[in-house]
């Protein structure tokens, strides 16, 4: 089950009922498959690329369009629609 890099490899279904280890080994490794059913192209397996980090500059762009927040005002806000009080919740209940 192994091809030219960059060309996804052929597998029958026969072949992946099989030893389905061994693709999932491949796709794990950045390798394509495309399953085949009679020698016809049925599907193709591709691995889902992940990525770890957002580039900088795509993060520049997403914050540049966000509105300004006055942190005065935004302050002002929380304080009104949050209670100040702070209490113990199970006190008096003997837990």
């Amino acid at each position: 089950m192994t091809s030219a890099k960059g060309q996804p490899t052929d597998v029958s279904v026969r072949q992946f009922v099989a030893d389905s280890g061994s693709v999932t080994r491949g796709l794990r490794q950045g390798r394509a498959y495309t399953l085949t059913l009679n020698g016809e192209p049925l599907a193709k397996m591709v691995p889902i690329r992940r990525r770890q980090a957002v580039p900088r500059d795509e993060v520049l762009a997403i914050f540049a369009a966000a509105p300004v927040i006055d942190v005065n005002e935004l302050r002002s806000d929380l304080d009104a629609a949050v209670g100040q009080d702070i209490r113990d919740p199970y006190e008096g209940t003997g837990l």
